[in-house]
């Protein structure tokens, strides 16, 4: 019989990295300590101290939902996220991305519905910090766009720009820092941006909120403002235009040249 063929170095680095992160999987098969004896008390140190490091990421990055369900509970639910969603990078700032959708699934968090739109805001404030740098443009500049080639343009929103709609009022829970008696429906749209320094969580209404959307999917102004229009018919396009100017949302108009050669 041939001998089985030995696992790459690639599929040892996978089955080393999971059984890292779970506890409980068993120490991958060839591993010896110094001088070739057993690993196991050496591995569960290393282990502990990744599954350590990697809950503490995803608490820096989520805060509020920490504070929301205590340390402890966190913890827990960190460790069950990790047995679904490892990080894939030494850089675990890019981690994290999907736990709105396992909180929003898990059965023991469904009484608090919430809370899955609380994280999606955390992590729409990290992306936001992390973003690539860009200079937005002022009043004065977008003052003097010649107005037909502005409502014809594309607006180039900055990119750090991001967009959350929630049925509940996750701006005020996030604000409060998870400081809260009582949650009551109520529906929040959002705009995240950091146009210098700080990162800003904007609200705006439902109009306002699909105006950005499609401006941030490349809809020229006056598409998007027709767009906003069927939600609210007096959806006013040029104030919520000035009014992401001044928040540093805008970096940029393009015009769209063969389209109004058409």
């Amino acid at each position: 019989m041939r001998p089985e063929p030995l696992p790459s170095h690639g599929a040892r680095q996978t089955a080393f990295a999971a059984a890292l992160l779970d506890a409980a999987m068993p120490i991958p098969d060839g591993l010896v300590a110094p001088g070739g004896g057993p690993v196991g008390r050496r591995f569960a140190v290393h282990r502990a101290t990744s599954t350590l490091g990697s809950i503490g990421a995803l608490a820096t990055r989520h805060p509020v939902l920490e504070r929301l369900l205590g340390a402890e509970t966190f913890v827990d639910l960190a460790r069950a996220f990790l047995r679904v969603d490892r990080p894939r990078t030494a850089l675990l700032i890019d981690w994290g991305g999907g736990l709105p959708d396992f909180v929003a699934g898990h059965p023991d968090l469904a009484e608090w519905p919430w809370l899955a739109d609380v994280a999606r805001l955390e992590v729409a404030w990290s992306e936001a910090h992390h973003a690539a740098e860009a200079a937005p443009i002022g009043l004065v500049e977008l003052a003097a766009i010649d107005p037909e080639r502005l409502a014809a343009g594309r607006i180039v929103l900055h990119p750090s720009l991001r967009l959350l709609a929630s049925p509940w009022p996750v701006a005020g829970i996030w604000a409060a820092n998870g400081e809260i008696e009582t949650i009551e429906a109520g529906a929040e749209h959002m705009v995240v941006v950091r146009p210098g320094a700080d990162v800003l969580v904007h609200p705006t209404d439902a109009a306002g909120f699909a105006f950005a959307a499609a401006l941030a999917h490349g809809a020229r102004l006056v598409d998007a403002a027709a767009g906003a229009l069927d939600i609210d018919a007096g959806f006013d396009a040029g104030a919520h235009l000035v009014g992401l100017v001044r928040l540093g949302a805008v970096v940029a108009v393009e015009a769209v040249t063969e389209e109004i050669a058409a």
